[in-house]
């Protein structure tokens, strides 16, 4: 038995533990692993087709937007630019869409992916902010790792990463550069592809004090500064860089207000792609590119969203529809009726820790009710004087089965 505030101060301890790590293991235990839709726009039949699985074990749906079922062969032919190593396999290439002919050099010359997760975003994940910048022109078959790294201050400041000291001659050198193209230190960011396993290096874009960017590169151990014709009020948050041979798109450009801008390789332009309804900071965007069309598929753990466009990114069609993954199933609806509210701690959104309390709405009622029908039970059990010990209830009333269970175990002196 322990004195009156001593109890209560482990009650509400007990309370702050519990709400993290049962909520955290009734989910491991009821949760059904069950990936994400796989939704395409088909240059065949001009529509959306998805795949999904349902329920346990491999149970897939593969439908179109209509609700007409297919088997995965079939499926896949009717996305030919996504399966061309299969149409190849199966003797179908080269094959004619649209009056146009398409063999396996073209399809794979004219395919690219970009992606953009949450915990892409730079504000959402800690980095230190230390990069390699990369000789753009080795002279051999393949890129590699500097002996250097480069961070910005209020300069270009190279360090040598062997003896960990400052390589002046280098910072003085970029510094200088950067400077001569008009940027002003301290820069808000720095985006880049840290990667040897990449076809070429096209080194970094660097948003500076003033919100200008900036494409520095080494090339034959010189610097090369740019200064693009990005307005410097678009409000950049976040660069992706992706280096592709087909050298039409440097990366996709996310402005703070969430729009998407591709930057292309002709005079640093932009192209905003149509998206509606998009959040970077829950949603993962994916954007294919094919011979013919354009699709944007971004998605959040309920919904997941697509929008087909030409050749010249104009929208031709849109579609959306609630994931298998995103319905509500009855652990879903036992969760919230169980539990009042729950702590969370982690976020795969992004990488920093988080301390969030999250309410389970209306239906936390019944589990309120059910957590007081058994406490006064307990305390008539245990002949505790109601009167007496009320502030039990009170904590029950608020906080559900965290506090029937806190003030059935942490029992009060007598």
């Amino acid at each position: 038995m322990v004195p009156r505030l001593a109890r209560y101060a482990l009650i509400v301890l007990a309370i702050v533990v519990m709400s993290v790590y049962m909520p955290f293991l009734y989910h491991k235990v009821s949760e059904k692993k069950v990936g994400k839709t796989q939704l395409f726009f088909s240059p065949v039949i001009k529509k959306f087709v998805f795949r999904e699985m349902v329920g346990e074990g491999h149970n897939f749906v593969t439908q179109d937007e209509s609700g007409n079922d297919y088997d995965r062969m079939t499926f896949e032919t009717l996305i030919p630019f996504v399966y061309y190593k299969n149409m190849e396999l199966w003797g179908k290439l080269p094959m004619t869409i649209d009056g146009r002919t398409f063999d396996k050099q073209t399809i794979k010359e004219n395919r690219q992916v970009f992606e953009l997760k949450p915990r892409m975003i730079a504000d959402r994940s800690p980095r230190i902010q230390v990069f390699p910048l990369l000789e753009s022109k080795p002279g051999v078959t393949r890129l590699r790792f500097p002996e250097d790294a480069f961070r910005m201050t209020d300069r270009m400041e190279f360090i040598n990463v062997d003896t960990n000291t400052v390589d002046q001659g280098l910072t003085d050198k970029f510094t200088n550069a950067m400077k001569q193209a008009g940027f002003v230190f301290p820069a808000r960011l720095t985006a880049g592809r840290v990667s040897i396993l990449k076809p070429f290096d096209e080194g970094f874009f660097v948003v500076d004090a003033n919100g200008c960017t900036y494409h520095v590169k080494r090339v034959r151990g010189e610097p090369v500064v740019v200064k693009t014709p990005i307005p410097s009020d678009l409000g950049i948050r976040n660069i992706k860089m992706m280096e592709n041979k087909k050298k039409e798109i440097y990366g996709m450009l996310l402005t703070n207000k969430g729009d998407i801008h591709l930057i292309t390789y002709d005079g640093y332009g932009l192209i905003k792609l149509p998206l509606m309804d998009y959040n970077p900071d829950t949603m993962d965007l994916k954007l294919l590119i094919n011979p013919l069309y354009r699709t944007a598929v971004y998605s959040d753990d309920h919904t997941i969203h697509a929008v087909a466009m030409d050749s010249r990114y104009r929208p031709i069609s849109r579609y959306q529809r609630v994931m298998f993954s995103g319905r509500t199933t009855m652990a879903d609806t036992v969760f919230k009726a169980l539990f009042p509210f729950w702590i969370k701690t982690t976020d795969k959104t992004s990488g920093y820790s988080r301390f969030d309390v999250i309410w389970n709405g209306r239906l936390a009622l019944i589990g309120i009710a059910l957590s007081l029908f058994f406490g006064i039970t307990v305390m008539y059990a245990r002949k505790f004087s109601i009167r007496k010990y009320w502030p039990d209830l009170a904590i029950i009333m608020f906080t559900g089965i965290y506090g029937l269970i806190s003030v059935s175990i942490i029992e009060p002196e007598r």
